[in-house]
């Protein structure tokens, strides 16, 4: 059986620096449970770990799908910013080492790469977004509690901005299942009333008759709610 991980060799479009970059085998990829803000839980090596590419010349980092496909002429900040950090004598930060990573590693790549994201000409709410939501899967990954929750109300706030302002939401989701996914996102950080109302308007949206899953797990987070507050009230 092959190895989950492997070196894959590329070019930095910004820089044109050739290097390589650790990968995780589609085929390794082993899920275990579902959470209920969308994050996998796997067996053996976690992809999320691996889905980013950063250039250890100038710095520059994407999403693994993204890296090689960006329109270098369409992108000035960017470039400005790979120049930049190509010539910087500061020492970088050790998140270029090939083969086994960590979470923390993890995050930091990402924290990058969204930086970048921001400095494109047109920045996709939707991914930024979904990059944020990767941040709490690896805190969490990690056991670092202190800090999901920062990442937690950090996302919670970016997909509070893609709702308001996207022309389109994931097809997969809706309006709907990116209601559910902030009232999720709140729900984790134990403000529960807001939470439930989220859930509410989930299923209250015209578009939930398509999406009959995410109105399955919004009652199921009413309901949990409604149980976590009676214990609590119980309790007091």
């Amino acid at each position: 059986m092959a190895e989950p991980l492997w070196n894959y060799s590329i070019k930095c479009p910004f820089c044109e620096a050739k290097f390589e970059t650790t990968r995780m085998r589609t085929s390794a990829i082993r899920t275990k449970e579902l959470m209920s803000d969308f994050g996998n839980i796997f067996e053996g090596e976690c992809p999320y770990v691996y889905a980013i590419t950063v250039c250890p010349t100038c710095s520059f980092a994407a999403r693994n799908s993204d890296f090689e496909k960006i329109r270098v002429q369409s992108e000035a900040k960017i470039m400005a910013a790979s120049k930049q950090l190509r010539l910087s004598t500061k020492p970088k930060p050790d998140i270029f080492k090939l083969g086994p990573s960590t979470p923390e590693v993890a995050v930091k790549r990402f924290e990058l790469a969204i930086a970048f994201y921001k400095m494109r000409y047109v920045v996709e709410m939707g991914v930024l977004a979904n990059m944020n939501l990767h941040v709490v899967w690896l805190y969490r990954l990690a056991g670092n509690k202190e800090k999901e929750q920062l990442a937690l109300a950090q996302a919670a706030a970016i997909y509070e901005e893609y709702l308001a302002k996207a022309y389109t939401l994931p097809e997969s989701l809706g309006e709907p299942g990116v209601i559910y996914l902030i009232g999720d996102l709140t729900r984790r950080q134990g403000k529960l009333k807001e939470a439930r109302r989220l859930f509410e308007s989930a299923l209250a949206s015209k578009e939930i008759k398509d999406y009959p899953k995410i109105a399955d797990m919004s009652r199921d987070m009413i309901q949990l709610i409604k149980d976590e507050m009676e214990k609590t009230s119980q309790t007091a």
